[in-house]
């Protein structure tokens, strides 16, 4: 069986840490794919609001394993 890998950049954010905001792609992308290999983080910022509350961002290249067309169960 021959794999097919696919990635997609997301970004997720978080109240609390970067490593929060790390699980929330995670987290959203085990919802709807199968195969999750990897996570490479791109870039991480912080936003301050004028009230002084953090924003933790990060944003991530999510790759995964992609089931060719021929062994799709329809």
């Amino acid at each position: 069986m021959l794999k097919h890998t696919k990635s997609n950049e997301l970004i997720g954010t978080s109240p609390r840490s970067f490593e929060d905001a790390l699980q929330t792609i995670l987290a959203r992308a085990n919802q709807t794919l199968r195969g999750v290999r990897r996570l490479d983080v791109i870039a991480k910022d912080l936003e301050v609001s004028a009230a002084g509350e953090l924003t933790y961002r990060v944003r991530a290249q999510l790759r995964f394993d992609v089931t060719p067309p021929d062994e799709l169960h329809l």
